[in-house]
């Protein structure tokens, strides 16, 4: 990465612009008292690891005080060394990543760390709403680990529910890669969409072939219907791939290079680069908003002259519901109305509920959320005991686990009634999240426009996959695809492969906090003000920002990164090495001469330190595959808890790759009481994991398990809309509103 004299590196200016500083030792009595007096005057402040936040409490009660550490301290694994591989592999999202019996890859960049600070951005910005309504300030602790835990999540909540611990073996996703003649494409192929699949890319004979006519025999034959794809558009032009599926509501992506980003046709379109004064490039904004617009790059950042908002003592805030009383949630008297499906937008959702937002999840009763029925046949390791049950849409562990503290509503909005029942609705609704194609709402006459005419100070939050406009705004995405598009698969996978997801969809819950985060903005100025907005997330734009530095770095240099593995230019070793057992792996790093010395005494054969090959970082960068076959031939008869453990205690990064079973069991995790133990009237008693934000004073909770299909209907319907009974009832008896799916939904 190439050096920035004066800022010292592309990850500090990334991170930075637009700040200001100041050097300090806080290891002096004067600099411990000039971070006391910057809390006094501040806001929020984000404090070193070193510093004690009791200080900070007890000098500046006002100030939100947030502090991010790899492993908090009062967990099983305080102490322990935080690097970006070691929280992949503690949170299970490492072993998901990579072939079978290959080493799992951690991924690209510093993403648990970014996804970290996204958290805490999360929790100070609930702090200061919370202080507006208390006049007082607290403690928002985060941990890097349990926040990569809350990515990482569905093949946990799978295991708490069924048993079943998912290996990467037993991974099989609707997807596949072909090389065209200008880069890779994702095809990700839904059984819904595979006539039109076959038509689309001019392979009708595919689509009664036996090997592929129904969906268990194109899984069992994934390869060869893929080798096929692969022949048929090995000449064809990426780009071009990816619009004719997109126009076919094919979900398709090309794993774009960082440096077409730079001129990306849709990017350019939409503004999306900034400049500072003296040329050099930022990237543009996370979240676009309508009324608090991001302020000018070019700026020089100033410190704010206008007078800070006092606490209210009478309580009458304009976007506030009005006192918060004592054990109260800060978000508690909101009403959020969700129309979303899968994970992103109903994460959102999740992370406003926990805070005490009255969240309710709009559903079609035709059209099912893919998370509570996302197969023709349901899996049974999905479910309770491995069984599906009657009323499986009431029983998957993927759409219980994000709508917990949530009310379900099952209206069909194809009916122009019931459009009238939801505009009733919306009226008095605080914040709407919508994450359904752009133009959806607009369609249904509920655009920002109408429901602000309808509802002054509402708050409307799309969450796109690539914003409202720009040629590639109509294009759909999960996870996976935004990966691609985003550049970061294009930085990750073995030397001389395809590129690589990480999973389950990391990109997915990404699109969730960013939506949480703006919303919460949002709130945050409505608040002062009494004025709403409408915000977009574009969840692609608002992911580039993860790997910031590195797209930076190859627009400057005009170089991409090359697909390495898991090693990086800083550490060596840094690498997943075999453990005792079937596909087991313990991930080390050691970023200087100190960690490797110690690894190699641990190891039993010191000699190693002053080895030409590895007595140096450069020595060991040009040796490390001699180097990764000595560690391989240590760790492979040892557990790999027992190889972390021991390199852990003597200050060496180290990690276990964790399975399903073993982060639902995790110590670290439930000493941070990351579990919650909920019931649900379908699904039975099971363990749900929690979010990552710790507020001292006014702290989240997980208090309902997920709503059954429609089973607050008749409570909404009456008690916020205003229906009779005698109404309700003909709203059943018209299709305006159903507790069931409709047949072949």
């Amino acid at each position: 990465m190439s050096k920035d004299a004066a800022t010292g590196s592309l990850l500090f200016f990334h991170l930075n612009t637009g700040k200001r500083s100041v050097a300090i030792d806080l290891a002096t009595d004067a600099g411990h008292a000039f971070i006391v007096s910057l809390a006094q005057a501040a806001d929020v402040i984000v404090l070193p690891e070193i510093f004690d936040v009791a200080t900070i409490r007890l000098d500046a009660p006002r100030a939100i005080a947030v502090s991010i550490r790899g492993f908090a301290v009062d967990g099983s694994r305080g102490g322990w060394q935080a690097t970006e591989m070691i929280m992949h592999a503690v949170a299970g999202m490492m072993i998901n990543n990579g072939a079978a019996g290959r080493e799992p890859l951690y991924g690209c960049g510093e993403r648990a760390a970014f996804a970290a600070g996204l958290a805490g951005y999360v929790g100070a910005v609930t702090a200061l709403i919370a202080r507006l309504q208390t006049g007082i300030g607290q403690h928002v602790d985060i941990d890097a680990s349990e926040t990569a835990a809350t990515m990482a999540f569905p093949y946990v909540m799978q295991f708490n529910y069924s048993g079943y611990n998912r290996k990467r073996a037993d991974l099989v996703i609707p997807a596949g890669q072909i090389l065209c003649r200008n880069g890779w494409v994702c095809i990700w192929v839904y059984n819904n969409r595979w006539s039109r699949l076959c038509t689309t890319l001019d392979l009708a004979g595919l689509e009664h072939d036996p090997r592929f006519a129904t969906p268990d025999l194109r899984r069992d034959n994934w390869a060869q219907l893929f080798e096929i794809v692969q022949e048929k558009l090995r000449d064809a032009d990426a780009d071009e791939v990816v619009d004719r599926l997109q126009r076919a509501d094919i979900i398709a992506a090309k794993s774009v290079s960082l440096t077409e980003l730079a001129e990306q046709r849709h990017l350019r379109e939409r503004g999306y680069w900034q400049s500072l004064p003296d040329g050099r490039r930022v990237l543009g904004p996370q979240w676009r908003f309508s009324k608090t617009p991001r302020k000018d790059p070019s700026a020089p950042p100033a410190r704010d002259q206008q007078k800070r908002p006092e606490w209210n003592e009478n309580n009458d805030l304009p976007g506030l519901p009005g006192a918060l009383p004592e054990g109260a949630r800060p978000l508690s008297g909101l009403r959020i109305v969700e129309l979303t499906t899968a994970w992103a937008g109903p994460m959102a959702g999740r992370i406003l509920a926990y805070f005490g937002a009255e969240s309710i999840t709009v559903e079609s009763p035709n059209r099912v959320n893919t998370w509570r029925l996302n197969r023709d046949r349901p899996l049974p390791e999905n479910f309770p005991d491995a069984c599906p049950g009657e009323r499986h849409y009431d029983r998957s562990f993927l759409f219980n686990s994000q709508s917990v503290n949530k009310k379900s509503l099952v209206i069909d909005l194809k009916k122009p009634e019931a459009t009238g029942l939801l505009r009733k609705l919306l009226a008095k609704t605080d914040v709407v999240i919508c994450n359904f194609r752009p133009g959806t709402l607009e369609k249904l006459g509920m655009g920002y426009d109408d429901l602000a005419n309808m509802r002054p100070g509402i708050i409307v939050v799309e969450v796109p996959a690539f914003g409202g406009k720009g040629p590639m705004a109509r294009y759909a995405a999960l996870g996976p695809t935004m990966e691609m598009a985003v550049g970061m698969s294009g930085m990750t996978g073995y030397p001389g492969g395809q590129p690589e997801v990480t999973g389950p969809s990391y990109l997915d819950p990404i699109g969730g906090f960013n939506g949480a985060a703006a919303a919460l903005t949002a709130l945050y100025h409505r608040a002062k003000t009494g004025e709403g907005q409408f915000v977009e997330v574009p969840q692609v734009e608002a992911a580039m920002h993860f790997i910031g530095a590195e797209i930076l770095a190859a627009i400057e240099t005009g170089k991409d990164p090359e697909r390495n593995g898991n090693r990086r230019p800083d550490c060596a070793p840094h690498n997943a090495f075999r453990a005792a057992g079937e596909d087991e792996w313990v991930v080390i790093s050691a970023r200087n001469d100190n960690e490797f010395n110690v690894l190699v005494s641990i190891m039993g054969q010191p000699e190693l330190a002053q080895d030409p090959r590895f007595a140096t970082l450069a020595a060991r960068k040009q040796n490390e595959a001699e180097l990764d076959a000595i560690i391989n031939a240590w760790t492979m008869h040892l557990t790999k808890h027992e190889a972390a453990e021991r390199l852990q205690s003597a200050g060496v990064p180290a990690a276990p790759a964790q399975t399903p079973r073993e982060c639902a069991a995790d110590p670290h995790l439930h000493a941070r009481n990351f579990y919650t133990p909920l019931t649900h009237p379908d699904a039975g008693h099971h363990l749900y994991p929690g979010l990552p934000f710790h507020l001292s004073g006014t702290p989240g909770t997980q208090k309902t398990a997920a709503p059954t299909f429609g089973g607050d209907n008749d409570a909404i319907l009456g008690e916020i809309i205003g229906l009779s009974p005698d109404e309700i009832a003909s709203a059943y008896a018209a299709g305006l509103v159903s507790r069931t799916p409709v047949p072949g939904a």
